[in-house]
């Protein structure tokens, strides 16, 4: 029976290393030592992000009061603040890194790290803390009603009725209204001396009531917004791209990373770039882009030729949705609305996100698409466009579209001789066209005066 046993060799065969076993580290001359630091409320290592270095994170700290009977293993007292890191660097996403909350599974547990130096023999461990990263959608038809209810809403806290009634016919009411409303003003800097005066100029006394009218009406007047403030609300809440006020360029205002965005690498244009090696007719269904595609293709700038194609997916998607209610549109189903715009998946998504709301679109959102198309033909034309295709695109009339273009900016022309001779248009046809030209200052439209009706 022992002979059958299996004999052992007798050299110690050497086991395979685990990579995933833990391996000890020893100074290699003197006693180890080790420095614990202390935790405190500074700024400390941060443990468990996994991202790209592209995406920066913001830190802030918020102060916190928890409960002194729950506390890590190593703290003496409770951390008196909570760590957040943010990011909204990504153009569809928003990062949010912060602690588990004290008390859970998670927040009892301490973290450290240690640096060893085999220099010294030193090994330091300071307290870490752990953080959860996670992601959120943005969405940017949220994004965009939010920007106009908080520009509606800052603009009403700014007046209050009786300074909208008096702003108004300030600047639209009759030379009446407008005498009377200074007779208030100066009835109320005359309240400070304890008189007031009429009209007419004769001292009256005042009561209490009145005296405390006055005093309100004095300090209303220093909240009463000016024509620039109630411009600039007007402005925010219209349905136009955020032009680039401080640019010193055209081509500044208005660009591809603010009119497309990330939709950018999902447009395809490498049919259109070898239909023009080819030299082929490329036939779409709109006469802006087919009239255009063969110049921008043959001159090789690859961000034209995917504004190009956007324009044309906005078109057909534009064209595809059905009628509603308060001229706004409803869209169609999904699989109807790929075979009509010849866009799916990522790039269909993010056209319905920043055009859409919900399962239609209102009268806003259809003029917020139509001020995008006006912009970037602008973009295609190098600042200087013949809005003829795009207003028969469209089916709109001459004064309709020139006011799309006029809410970028442009001033609207009639073409010169050297632009009909190169558009090769003659005098009749010339009358249906006209030119929107981006030019520095931007000319945007103004709040109109109403006139005095004359009795």
């Amino acid at each position: 029976m022992s002979d059958r046993k299996r004999k052992r060799s007798p050299e110690k065969a050497e086991r395979p290393h685990d990579p995933a076993k833990k391996v000890a580290v020893a100074a290699p001359s003197a006693t180890l030592k080790v420095t614990v630091l202390p935790e405190s409320d500074g700024w400390c290592p941060i443990v468990g992000i996994s991202l790209p270095s592209s995406i920066p994170l913001t830190p802030y700290k918020r102060s916190i009061s928890s409960d002194p009977r729950i506390l890590p293993p190593g703290h003496t007292s409770p951390p008196s603040c909570e760590l957040l890191l943010q990011s909204s660097v990504h153009p569809n996403l928003d990062y949010l890194a912060r602690e588990a909350p004290t008390g859970s599974a998670d927040g009892v547990l301490a973290h450290y790290t240690a640096i060893y130096d085999p220099s010294t023999g030193s090994l330091q461990i300071t307290p870490a803390r752990k953080v959860t990263v996670r992601s959120t959608l943005r969405n940017e038809a949220a994004e965009i009603r939010d920007r106009v209810e908080a520009s509606r809403a800052a603009a009403a806290a700014r007046q209050s009725s009786f300074a909208q009634r008096q702003a108004l016919s300030s600047e639209f009411g009759t030379k009446k209204a407008r005498k009377a409303i200074a007779s208030l003003t100066e009835n109320a800097i005359a309240s400070g001396r304890g008189r007031a005066t009429s009209p007419g100029g004769t001292a009256i006394k005042q009561d209490a009531s009145s005296a405390a009218v006055l005093d309100s009406m004095a300090s209303s007047t220093d909240t009463m917004p000016d024509k620039a403030a109630l411009q600039a609300a007007v402005d925010d809440a219209k349905p136009r791209p955020r032009a680039n006020l401080a640019a010193t360029t055209p081509a500044d205002v208005y660009t591809l990373d603010g009119l497309i965005g990330a939709d950018m690498r999902s447009i395809a244009v490498l049919d259109w770039q070898a239909a023009a090696v080819r030299n082929d007719d490329v036939r779409t269904p709109s006469r802006f882009v087919s009239r255009r595609l063969a110049a921008v293709a043959q001159g090789g700038d690859v961000g034209k030729l995917k504004a190009l194609r956007y324009v044309l997916l906005l078109l057909n998607f534009l064209a595809a949705l059905k009628p509603g209610r308060g001229g706004g549109r409803r869209l169609p189903p999904r699989d109807e609305l790929e075979k009509k715009t010849g866009a799916a998946g990522a790039l269909l998504d993010g056209i319905r996100r920043r055009f859409g709301d919900g399962g239609g679109m209102s009268k806003w959102h259809v003029d917020y698409l139509i001020t995008h198309v006006a912009a970037l033909s602008l973009v295609v034309d190098n600042f200087s466009s013949d809005t003829y295709d795009l207003k028969e695109d469209l089916r709109l009339e001459n004064k309709q579209m020139s006011q799309y273009f006029h809410e970028l900016g442009c001033k609207m022309s009639a073409p010169t001789e050297k632009e009909k001779q190169l558009l090769k248009l003659s005098k009749t046809e010339a009358a249906a066209h006209r030119i929107a030209r981006l030019k520095l200052p931007l000319d945007f439209p103004k709040q109109r005066a109403l006139a005095a009706k004359r009795r």
